[in-house]
């Protein structure tokens, strides 16, 4: 179940314009897509980077990410 306060918060892979296969092979497809960020295993960066480490993620998403940055910690 998403949370709440996500409402109105897209789909990372939307965002990022992640195609169909990168989707498919992403751990936070199809059921956490408003928040990868918490997910280990993401294909971050459109395949670039794959997120397995908890802490690499999590700085991967405060520094890096436009999804991130733009839909989460602007709204919270």
């Amino acid at each position: 179940m998403v949370n709440e306060n996500y409402n109105g918060i897209p789909n990372c892979w939307d965002v990022m314009g992640c195609d169909g296969v990168l989707r498919k092979a992403c751990t936070a497809y199809p059921y956490h897509g408003k928040e990868c960020w918490m997910v280990t295993g993401t294909k971050c960066g459109q395949g670039d980077h794959d997120m397995l480490d908890a802490e690499e993620k999590i700085m991967y998403c405060r520094n890096k990410c436009m999804f991130y940055k733009e839909n989460i910690k602007a709204k919270f």
